[in-house]
């Protein structure tokens, strides 16, 4: 008897809460980004799935986009505020953000990749 394979969103779902795509159960990290080499609880290949550039890409736009397009958006924010403190300030949130975001993303593709099968060669 085998389980059906659980569907894309289900899949990205768990991926985003960092945990196996295929059983939901298993943890899909040891550490901050070190995918697993298998699930601890079905046993599933996790390592075999590259998950090296696509998340770090998600991140940097979807932080962009949190953090310097209201930058641009808003002129009284450069206005009220000199640039020895916004600068150093935006990219301050800018990185805290990035590292906050990054495994999740990371998980969130790794459940994209395993759904789709695109395993490394």
């Amino acid at each position: 008897m085998t389980a059906e394979k659980p569907t894309l969103m289900t899949a990205i779902k768990r991926g985003l809460h960092r945990r196996c795509p295929a059983c939901g159960e298993g943890r899909a990290f040891k550490g901050y980004l070190k995918v697993v080499d298998a699930c601890d609880h079905c046993h599933t290949p996790l390592g075999l799935y590259p998950c090296d550039d696509g998340p770090a890409y998600v991140t940097m736009i979807i932080v962009g986009h949190i953090v310097i397009a209201p930058l641009f958006m808003f002129d009284s924010v450069f206005m009220h505020y000199p640039f020895e403190i916004l600068i150093p300030s935006s990219i301050a949130v800018m990185g805290a953000l990035t590292l906050w975001l990054l495994p999740y993303i990371k998980g969130g593709f790794l459940g994209l990749v395993w759904h789709h099968g695109l395993k490394q060669r």
